[in-house]
């Protein structure tokens, strides 16, 4: 079975001696800027550009160096739902929804299903 690609995304251990190495730590920087420590450390085990931004500043570099595999080559975030979720939402709608009706105004193009006035 062939090995999964390594990632260039920097491993969190990476991240928090980055900045051990500035003489600080995520959870002082939270501090200093009125945040809860836990926000910041989110950015470290799944994409949330808010968070990831702040670290990217504190370390002087941006969050696209970090986390290339969370960025689009123009610099923009991809997101999770837009990426990934394409076709998920048709299936949902059509075969759990028993109504035929969908509260989601926003989403379009579902055939089969009937939109909510």
């Amino acid at each position: 079975m062939p090995k999964k690609p390594a990632s260039s995304d920097w491993h969190p251990a990476d991240v928090i001696a980055a900045f051990k190495k500035r003489g600080t730590s995520i959870t002082r920087v939270a501090r200093e800027l009125g945040m809860c420590d836990s926000y910041l450390r989110q950015a470290l085990v799944r994409p949330y550009p808010k968070a990831e931004r702040v670290l990217a500043e504190q370390l002087g570099v941006t969050p696209q160096s970090i986390w290339p595999s969370r960025y689009h080559a123009n610099g923009t975030p991809k997101s999770g739902r837009g990426e990934r979720g394409i076709g998920r939402h048709h299936s949902y709608y059509a075969k759990k929804n028993d109504t035929g009706v969908t509260n989601k105004s926003n989403v379009k193009g579902l055939t089969g299903v009937k939109q909510a006035a």
